[in-house]
């Protein structure tokens, strides 16, 4: 007999999509302005293809009504910063950049992890503040 959940299509009902994950996959969620996310899809998806196709990645860019949408990146870690490498340049180019150098990515971060970014006592986030305040400072 199956379990309801499973009749219904997913844990979700029948509109959750099934995500497929391979063990040992990271995920990376973004949000994002809605008028970027054309430019990372591409004609008829053909700029979202050739990313998934070249590094072998989940990405997804679901369709929302909204002015943000989440782009999720799934992979070894090693492809998901590639991947995010080739997504960026579209996010300057379509205003989301501020000042000369700086551009906001804002992360989505799970509650279960988000004691892993900030440290004990905050120590972990201000290590990674100086540390890109740094390599910026040092490659301008």
């Amino acid at each position: 007999m199956k379990r309801e959940a499973d009749a219904m299509g997913g844990q979700g009902g029948p509109m959750t999509p099934h995500k497929r994950y391979r063990q040992g996959d990271d995920e990376l969620r973004l949000l994002i302005p809605s008028k970027v996310a054309g430019s990372i899809i591409g004609k008829g998806g053909q700029n979202i293809t050739k990313l998934r196709s070249q590094y072998k990645a989940s990405i997804i860019v679901p369709d929302c009504p909204g002015p943000e949408r989440v782009l999720t990146i799934s992979s070894d870690l090693d492809t998901v910063l590639q991947v995010l490498n080739k997504v960026v340049p579209n996010l300057e180019e379509n205003g989301t950049k501020h000042g000369s150098d700086e551009i906001d990515i804002r992360m989505l971060v799970h509650q279960s992890q988000a004691g892993c970014v900030i440290g004990k006592g905050g120590l972990k986030i201000k290590e990674l503040r100086e540390r890109f305040y740094l390599s910026s400072y040092v490659m301008a």
